[in-house]
């Protein structure tokens, strides 16, 4: 099975205990809709996207769950502009990797000064597999428009640690 963007059915809000999730951002209406692909057991939800003025080539941050096979990822990311060479490109996203972690970290640290991107160590044997199931997550999620989008499929070229995914 491959990745599909679908709502969230009541009992699966409950298996994966979405609400003790939604709980750790109290930014508004929690998201209903994800992209999954059960057979594997990963998913990735949008926990809040932010679009800013593109001063610094920056045109936005977003803030993610994403779940890989029973492991919870909070992802940080933040859209650049596009290469010039793809500028062009309709549908295409330029994103970057700001923080990736598991666990409390977000409700110990300040959001705004973000901390060093470190892959955690339990899953550094999985970093590629992780980081390239992501990727394909954020593209069929449409850079987090999921279900409200009827469009062409993204394109992401996404950075973790200055180097292509």
């Amino acid at each position: 099975m491959s990745f599909i963007n679908e709502e969230i059915l009541k009992e699966q809000y409950k298996a994966y205990n979405l609400k003790a999730i939604d709980a750790r951002w109290r930014l508004g209406i929690p998201v209903m809709d994800w992209t999954i692909d059960k057979e594997r057991d990963i998913w990735l939800r949008l926990c809040y996207k932010r679009i800013e003025d593109e001063e610094e080539g920056q045109i936005g941050t977003t803030w993610w769950n994403f779940y890989w096979k029973g492991a919870l990822f909070t992802v940080f990311t933040k859209q650049m502009s596009a290469p010039e060479q793809k500028g062009e490109i309709e549908n295409y996203a330029y994103m970057k990797i700001l923080d990736i972690y598991i666990g409390e970290r977000y409700q110990q640290g300040n959001v705004n000064k973000l901390f060093p991107v470190e892959f955690p160590k339990e899953f550094a044997p999985q970093k590629n597999q992780i980081l390239k199931d992501f990727k394909e997550a954020m593209e069929v999620s449409n850079i987090g428009l999921g279900l409200a989008w009827s469009g062409e499929r993204y394109t992401v070229d996404l950075l973790y640690e200055d180097k292509a995914v």
